[in-house]
């Protein structure tokens, strides 16, 4: 967990607007309320992202909590999943919160696939609470009650859903796991985007996820530099999301959205410090050369 100074600088990070007695009050009461503006303010600046498996010479990623304080509130970058929920999980030990951490399985074109996500579950008052500020453009905007069948609002018209059920994939029908849906507007049917557990695990359970999606060449983030950030209005509420992947950008904002399509790594680099606060060094950015994900253009400007 991290202690009241580097919560103090993390609430900087985040442009948390609290100071003197109220975020005296903020750093030992842990509530509901406080939970809610605490994840906004951190979908709004903490961007999820592979770039560092990209732009980097290692690409290798680590869950120590030290090196994750290091990179999101020091270097002023994000992760992915399993990075940010970590670190977002020693931010709310620290302020007094009670947790556990959980697996959680994305469903993808065939089907669910192994275990490469990571879920907090918060309890407050007796009840529990799914909080997740790492899944990209459909990680929910609040703490959501572990409720089957609750029914909850995104940005725009996306809804989300929870439900505490059987999966196609179960051999055994009569098991049951939590299902995180979302809907992008009523004329779509719903997608199912998670399965989660809820039991407790450890700090070494996620260094092997980790290791193999970090490393994996079949790996979404290994093979392609995704970045997704929520954005405010200025009263402070969630009403737009800003993606990229590989090389288009959509910017999504009270209901319009508008897609870019980026020709050249410069103009990648260029979107990702302009929309997601990512800036990289000149040897960052050399990084990525030769590798499939980079941008590449010959002289009549096709792709290679």
């Amino acid at each position: 967990m991290y202690d009241n100074e580097r919560l103090r600088k993390y609430f900087e990070r985040i442009d948390l607007p609290i100071e003197g007695e109220i975020l005296h009050h903020f750093l030992n009461n842990p509530t509901i309320g406080g939970l809610e503006t605490l994840q906004t303010f951190h979908l709004a600046s903490v961007p999820f992202e592979s770039v560092s498996l990209h732009y980097s010479q290692t690409r290798l990623l680590s869950l120590d909590q030290d090196d994750l304080y290091e990179k999101i509130v020091v270097k002023q970058r994000g992760g992915y999943c399993m990075e940010v929920n970590a670190f977002f999980r020693n931010v709310l030990l620290g302020l007094g919160y009670t947790l556990i951490s959980a697996g959680a399985r994305v469903n993808g074109p065939g089907g669910y696939n192994g275990l490469t996500h990571m879920v907090n579950i918060v309890t407050l008052n007796g009840k529990r609470h799914l909080v997740d500020v790492a899944f990209g453009s459909n990680s929910p905007l609040r703490p959501i009650p572990l409720e089957s069948g609750i029914v909850f609002d995104g940005v725009g018209q996306q809804k989300g859903k929870l439900e505490y059920r059987a999966i196609a994939q179960h051999s055994d029908k009569d098991q049951r796991i939590w299902v995180y849906s979302t809907q992008e507007t009523r004329s779509v049917p719903w997608k199912e985007q998670y399965c989660f557990m809820d039991i407790e695990f450890f700090p070494s359970d996620f260094e092997v996820m980790n290791l193999s999606t970090m490393t994996s060449p079949r790996s979404i983030f290994v093979k392609t530099v995704v970045a997704s950030i929520v954005l405010l209005a200025a009263e402070g509420e969630p009403c737009g999301k800003a993606t990229l992947n590989h090389d288009y950008l959509r910017i999504r904002w009270n209901g319009e959205d508008k897609v870019t399509k980026l020709e050249t790594e410069e103009e990648r680099v260029a979107a990702l410090e302009r929309h997601f606060g990512i800036r990289l060094s000149t040897k960052e950015k050399a990084a990525i050369r030769g590798l499939p994900s980079e941008l590449k253009r010959n002289a009549a400007g096709a792709d290679f």
